[in-house]
This record gives C-alpha cells, structure tokens and sequence, in this order.
C-alpha cells in the first residue's frame, strides 16, 4: 500500500488575516490552506506557476467541505497539513486541516481538484499527467460532497468588480476572492455576532477579467445557515452554503 505524506507549515496570523472582530477571514483561511498544497507541489515541479510554464496546464478546486470548530485568531500559532488522499481520472482529492499551538485540531477541509489545460480552458486526466501523485491512492470512486441548490429568491443582492488583481496564473478570478464577496452581501452585525461553523462550496464556471458577477445571498436565520451564489448573467459561476453559530 502507498504510503500517503502529510505536509505541513507553521505560522502565526497576522493582522492583515483577520476581520474586525479578530478572526481570520474565510478567504485568507482558504488562502493558507492552498499555499500549504502548493508548497507541497512545489517540491516535485507541480505546482501552479511550474505546471503553466511547463505543461499550459493548472489546477483548479472544483469543491470545499469545511468545519470549523474555532476559526483562527489574530497572533494565533497555527500548524496547517495537507494530504493528498486519492485520485480518479480526473480528479484529484486533498484534505488540509489546522492545529492550534497545543496540537489540536480546530479546522477540518475536504477538497476535490481537476487539472485544466489553460489555453483550451477543458478538464485533463490528472491520473496519467503526473509522475508523483504524494501517495495519494487511485480509486474508481467519485467523492460525494453536501448537494447545494439555489433558492428561489434571495435577501441581498451585490454587483462585484474584477480587476487585474483578482486573476492568477491561471488566467481565472482566484477562488478565494468569492469568500470575501460572499460575506460582504451580509449585514456587518450579523458577521459581528456570529462566526462559522461549517462550509460548502461548489464552483460551476470560471470567472475572467471581462465577466461581471452579482453576488446573492438567502439567509435562513432559523437554522443558522445562509446560501450564497455568483452569477454572471443568467450563468452560475459558485454555490457555497455557510452554517454559523452564534460567539
């Protein structure tokens, strides 16, 4: 049986992190996650700069289950592990999750990636385009993640704005930047008195420098929970769904 290999860095959250209450945002907490991968990738060539140049090719998350038990705080000491888990013909599946300073486990992800040829903008086989796959295992099943469907009507409605600084190496708006779109649509005392529990989140189609997205969100204050979707015209770019909890 392959052995699979966990990697892992260790950093402290700096304020640029975190919202105005002291807590990472969802965004940067994404963002540590893939910089964690990406240093990982890095050490066999594979990771997104490497695999443009290289191969015209870049990996793309299509889905994120997250829970969060507490979300990471300004000055915090945080220990942040990935692990390739395993792989089918075209889809690659990593899970992170973080410990806080004293080894325990605050935040738990699961994560789906395809490999895209970045001029032709189509899916390739991950299983045949890389020699080391961090003992990840192959596996004809397809990982189920929560389904997520939008509503029929929504509570908050937002224009958002794309520019240079938004786009990556792979020609695309970074998913991170959905986050913050995302929970900008909802009430600044809402985002005061509540803090994540767990969170969803499905990209449909990509975002580019000329598209221009409208942020929606419905919020079901009676569960907790609120559903969040972009559209670029009558198209879906994202669907996520974030239950919270109360601080």
């Amino acid at each position: 049986m392959t052995e699979k290999r966990t990697f892992a860095i260790e950093m402290e959250v700096p304020y640029y992190f975190v919202n105005f209450s002291g807590e990472m945002r969802l965004s940067a907490l994404i963002d540590i996650m893939l910089l964690t991968s990406e240093k990982q990738l890095h050490q066999s060539d594979l990771d997104s700069a490497e695999m443009v140049q290289n191969e015209g090719l870049g990996w793309v998350v299509v889905q994120y289950h997250m829970d969060i038990k507490q979300m990471p705080k300004l000055g915090q000491k945080l220990k942040v592990i990935t692990q390739a888990t395993s792989y089918n013909k075209y889809f690659f599946y990593r899970n992170f999750w973080i410990e806080d300073e004293n080894g325990d486990t605050i935040v738990k992800a699961e994560s789906a990636f395809v490999l895209i040829d970045i001029k032709e903008r189509k899916i390739v086989g991950a299983n045949d385009r890389l020699d080391d796959k961090f003992g990840a295992e192959e596996t004809t099943k397809l990982k189920r993640f929560n389904r997520l469907k939008v509503p029929d009507d929504y509570d908050f409605k937002q224009p958002q704005h794309i520019g240079y600084y938004n786009i990556d190496v792979n020609k695309h708006v970074n998913n991170s930047y959905y986050f913050d779109w995302m929970v900008d649509t909802l009430d600044m005392d809402f985002i005061g008195s509540h803090t994540l529990k767990s969170m969803d989140i499905k990209y449909d189609k990509e975002l580019n420098i000329e598209s221009e997205p409208v942020s929606y969100a419905k919020l079901d204050n009676t569960n907790n929970k609120s559903i969040h979707w972009i559209k670029n015209g009558d198209v879906l770019n994202v669907i996520a769904q974030f239950e919270w909890k109360d601080k």
